[in-house]
């Protein structure tokens, strides 16, 4: 319950977190302490609109690359400051990177750049149209069957 109250608002104030989980304000701070000293909760961040900041273009961009090029292309991934989430995923594929751009040109090029450092066996760019749901998951008490 503490979880899915902090997923929705981390700044939540401890006194407003108490009233609404019935749950006293040395409890809740010796909970929250807890879950980030055992990394359950490793960051409070921001959900922030891109496009308002002028970056229209967001993807997932799919990578496969050979076996001996696969940790080059992680750290050329890990560096680039436009890519958002980067995940090693399976079936096929190495990584996703989730890239936030100005426009759709310049995915095209950041795509052509990591071509030019690492030799790729594929890539994929799925262009994100609109956003339905984002970090929802455990968000309500109703999510955990409170």
């Amino acid at each position: 319950m503490i979880l899915s109250h902090l997923r929705r608002d981390a700044r939540v104030k401890l006194t407003k977190l108490s009233r609404a989980t019935r749950i006293p304000v040395s409890t809740l701070f010796e909970k929250i302490r807890a879950y980030q000293v055992n990394s359950i909760v490793s960051k409070n961040a921001s959900l922030v609109d891109f496009t308002k900041l002028g970056y229209q273009a967001k993807a997932l961009v799919m990578f496969s690359a050979h076996r001996h090029d696969r940790d080059k292309l992680e750290q050329v991934l890990k560096r680039n400051r436009n890519v958002n989430s980067l995940f090693k995923v399976n079936n096929g594929w190495d990584f996703t990177a989730e890239v936030v751009f100005p426009g759709i040109k310049e995915v095209e090029e950041f795509v052509e750049e990591v071509e030019e450092q690492v030799r790729l066996k594929a890539k994929q760019v799925f262009y994100m149209v609109e956003e339905l749901k984002r970090e929802a998951f455990l968000s309500t008490p109703a999510h955990i069957g409170i």
